[in-house]
């Protein structure tokens, strides 16, 4: 009786291996199929898919390009200021205006001899004319040497308001020269000027010459008061070794030196 158990033991195990290989058998095999059929039909479909592209990219060469597939090109874009309203209008900068120069003129010495010059005047007159007026500015004229050069190599100088100056040519003739006022055309400004002309001595006096507003008032003597376009001056101090005159106008107290120019 154990012995027919086993045996059928052994026979019931057998059958289930049995059964089991076959299964297995089976199953390698239906995977194999299908492996060979997905294999086969990839090829196809690739075959297909690969035809399907060419046509396709044939197509698209043939077919003009779409803008609405196209990616834009953000390089061409200008940056905008969320702060900047459209359509601001820009308002016009102002542009300055240029004012016109006024000419100037001058009252010079030369030798001895007075001239009104402006800009392009030659002296000394006529035709022993040795300089030209290079240039008036509102305290210098300069002045270029017409043939030749001065005796140190310079073709122009400059001789500043109430300066005298001696020049010597590289001929060897000299000249005293002095600028004694500066103003608008004609020698005068838009305003009052007043200048001391000279400072001297007589028999122990000291006088002075002035002009004022192109009138000249000569040899006044300390204390003296006098009328003019510009108001009443008086002389308070004349000091010759200085050449210097102190003067009142109004309540306002003025030391001139001679040559010099004041504008009011």
């Amino acid at each position: 009786m154990r012995l027919d158990r086993r045996v059928l033991t052994y026979i019931i195990i057998a059958l289930i291996v049995g059964v089991a290989l076959a299964l297995a058998v089976a199953l390698s095999h239906g995977d194999g199929s299908a492996a060979g059929a997905g294999g086969s039909g990839g090829v196809a479909g690739s075959t297909g898919a690969s035809a399907v592209y060419a046509d396709d990219g044939e197509a698209a060469a043939l077919a003009p390009a779409d803008p609405a597939k196209e990616e834009p090109l953000l390089d061409k874009f200008s940056s905008k200021d969320p702060f900047i309203p459209f359509g601001t209008p820009s308002t016009p900068v102002p542009q300055p205006t240029s004012t016109p120069t006024t000419s100037l003129s001058a009252k010079i010495k030369v030798d001895g001899t007075t001239y009104n010059v402006m800009q392009g005047d030659k002296v000394p007159g006529g035709s022993a004319a040795e300089f030209t007026i290079a240039s008036v500015t509102s305290g210098r004229v300069t002045f270029s040497v017409i043939d030749g050069a001065l005796k140190n190599g310079d073709t122009s100088f400059p001789v500043d308001l109430g300066e005298a100056v001696r020049v010597t040519l590289d001929s060897g003739v000299s000249y005293d020269i002095s600028v004694i006022s500066i103003g608008g055309s004609g020698g005068t400004t838009d305003g009052h000027t007043i200048m001391l002309l000279s400072v001297s001595s007589q028999n122990g006096t000291a006088l002075a010459t002035l002009e004022v507003d192109g009138k000249t008032y000569s040899d006044k003597k300390v204390g003296d008061v006098f009328s003019t376009s510009w108001g009443e001056i008086e002389i308070l101090e004349i000091d010759v070794s200085a050449q210097t005159v102190k003067i009142l106008h109004g309540d306002q107290v003025l030391v001139l030196h001679v040559g010099q120019v004041i504008v009011k």
